[in-house]
């Protein structure tokens, strides 16, 4: 498992890099260590980018705790807009999981919450006009 962040002030994003046995703690662990960073901005939108990676370890009841867990984190952006989280996986066998994490999120987070299946996608929705 490898599990990394850098943060992209010009782009104003905060992009989490996952691959291989990912669990939601794991996932958790990466955001508070970002968060904790000098470098953390609470203006910042989110890029995950998972390659190569198993979720098999993931069920849907971890998925929901995941949400909740990360919407105790949520702070609102100082200019009041929402912020937006773009994940990107090309993986089949995840694409079910990551959906239901997208609907899940979007009853409990501050943050817009996106599936992508391609980063350019995902970058273009991250940097384009409010829905």
């Amino acid at each position: 498992m490898a599990v990394s962040y850098e943060f992209s002030p010009e782009d104003n994003l905060c992009v989490w890099s996952m691959s291989g046995r990912l669990t939601a703690n794991v996932m958790v662990g990466i955001v508070l260590a970002a968060r904790a960073d000098a470098g953390w901005s609470n203006d910042y939108n989110f890029l995950t980018i998972i390659t190569n990676a198993s979720l098999a370890d993931v069920s849907a009841d971890d998925t929901a705790t995941l949400v909740h867990q990360l919407a105790e984190l949520d702070t609102p952006r100082a200019d009041g807009k929402r912020k937006r989280a773009a994940v990107v996986c090309s993986d089949e066998m995840a694409a079910g999981l990551l959906v239901y994490y997208e609907l899940h999120s979007r009853t409990e987070r501050m943050t817009d919450e996106r599936f992508f299946r391609s980063e350019a996608a995902a970058r273009a929705w991250l940097t384009g006009p409010a829905d």
